[in-house]
């Protein structure tokens, strides 16, 4: 009985490891490392960040100014997802998110991997 208990508080414990991030929490978690950081509007509703663009599970994407630069942040259902997503794209991901446009381009690059702890799948 104790050790049933023990390993579902292990299970809980480790699932909070792996939970997605929310907009507002990865965009909090931007701002920290670039307080100028801001939301690019679409000048129209084609300009905007397209979720068939990517993989399977995009729920929703986002254009951001980071150091004067753009980046294409693209929210998925899971980690999983995600990892299809930046493969696809040839971008980084960190948790359930893909930052495309951001390969190449070393500013971005030192931020995604600092700052939001991005990775190459």
């Amino acid at each position: 009985m104790k050790i049933t208990l023990f390993l579902l508080l292990f299970a809980a414990c480790k699932s909070t490891e792996e939970l997605n991030f929310t907009k507002e929490q990865l965009f909090a978690k931007a701002k920290e490392g670039d307080p100028t950081l801001q939301f690019v509007l679409p000048k129209t509703m084609n300009d905007g960040v397209h979720c068939t663009d990517y993989a399977p599970g995009c729920l929703s994407g986002h254009t951001v100014k980071v150091k004067g630069l753009d980046l294409i942040a693209v929210e998925f259902m899971n980690e999983d997802q995600a990892i299809l997503g930046a493969k696809k794209v040839k971008g980084y991901y960190t948790r359930n998110w893909v930052l495309d446009d951001v390969s190449g381009e070393p500013i971005l690059e030192k931020f995604a991997e600092e700052i939001l702890e991005a990775k190459k799948p």
